[in-house]
């Protein structure tokens, strides 16, 4: 990409198709059978989003004529420099095809391994050893605040935000025991790196055209999965995970410990249930917001009958008058008809390898419903 400041040089990467027209407004916004609201956002029939980091530029847009028209209007105010479709942004690269998209992050995993001498290490297939259970340094009293674990785990943070869900849990689990890593920890975290060794080429891979392979057929465009491990070893607390699946591939997704104790699975799953909800109502604004309303209930699949029942069942019952009134709103919004909450087996579960260390097959299984691949062999 190159250089420049905003009212100088100015990079602008713009990609589109069809047909359409527009113009800019007095007041400085711009039309096209529509014009700019306050969020950035077009409405009409031909659309453009904007997304800006730093000095650069990337345009979305529908129609060709509306890139155009744009371009030309913005080239009058700024020094524009037009690089085309995007390939790097943010240290993500992108291809394009006709009939598919990906997203790698394959420079900035090599500059990781050199970093940290590990570009000759022996892969492993999963990056936690199932035989090794952390626990907390016994020996507090003096923390041993290592800047080249926490340099490690906040280089694989970045990753497992941006482009390898299959690394959030290994990573956050590591993130709990970053103000007095012991060598333990730090093996471990250079296992997650032989790991990345062996999946270096790993991308996400979102298709013009794919078919549910789970739950109940509907016009929306996404999906989700919710999940919970009930009490980890630490502290008791419950882990809650959830992914959204596009296309064929994972859109957004989390893991983070649960801020109350749990006192049961069915509990854990359900406050999970709840996090995922507030998830899928903010995905389903934006969506919203780019002209893409999702017209039916948003699917959410889970693996627990219990908590499912909460959800769709708010009878008041002894064995959960005690969980906090702010985790019960998604009754209102199954009740609403915002949200299908649907029971999926535990082999079926993806958000499994987000809330806890699984088998191999399990992983191996989990990690190709996120739409990741080797990208080498494409």
């Amino acid at each position: 990409m190159g250089k420049g400041q905003w009212g100088g040089s100015l990079v602008l990467m713009a990609e589109g198709m069809g047909t359409g027209d527009g113009s800019w407004g007095d007041d400085g916004s711009w039309g096209d059978d529509g014009s700019w609201g306050d969020d950035g956002s077009c409405a009409g029939s031909a659309r453009s989003e904007r997304f800006i980091t730093v000095d650069d530029l990337i345009l979305f847009v529908t129609t060709e004529r509306v890139e155009r028209s744009l371009t030309e209007e913005l080239n009058r105010i700024f020094d524009l420099t037009d690089l085309g479709k995007p390939s790097r942004v943010v240290r993500i690269e992108i291809k394009q095809t006709a009939n598919s998209l990906t997203i790698s992050q394959l420079l900035y995993v090599d500059s990781i391994l050199k970093r940290y001498n590990m570009q000759d290490a022996n892969p492993v297939t999963t990056p936690l050893d199932p035989n090794v259970k952390l626990k907390p340094t016994e020996n507090d009293t003096e923390p041993n605040r290592s800047n080249e674990y926490a340099s490690l785990i906040g280089s694989l943070q970045y990753l497992a935000i941006a482009t390898r869900p299959d690394l959030v849990y290994a990573v956050n689990r590591l993130v709990a025991y970053i103000a007095n890593p012991s060598l333990e920890h730090y093996s471990t975290a250079k296992r997650v790196l032989r790991y990345v060794k062996g999946t270096r080429n790993y991308g996400i891979t979102y298709h013009a055209h794919t078919n549910r392979p789970i739950g109940p057929t509907d016009s929306n465009q996404f999906y989700r999965f919710s999940d919970a491990a009930f009490a980890n070893a630490d502290d008791r607390k419950s882990i809650s995970g959830y992914v959204f699946i596009s296309n064929g591939g994972a859109i957004t997704w989390g893991s983070k410990k649960q801020t109350t104790i749990a006192l049961s699975s069915t509990e854990a799953k359900y406050v999970a249930l709840s996090e995922a909800v507030r998830e899928a109502t903010w995905l389903c604004h934006l969506y919203g917001e780019i002209g893409s309303i999702q017209k039916e209930p948003i699917l959410l699949l889970g693996d627990n009958d219990g908590s499912i029942s909460m959800a769709k069942n708010p009878q008041f019952h002894k064995h959960t008058k005690h969980v906090d009134i702010h985790w019960h709103w998604v009754q209102d919004l199954v009740k609403d008809g915002q949200i299908n909450i649907v029971d999926c087996c535990d082999p079926q579960q993806t958000a499994d390898i987000l809330t806890k260390q699984v088998p191999r097959p399990k992983f191996v299984r989990h990690v190709n419903e996120l739409g990741l691949s080797d990208l080498s062999l494409v």
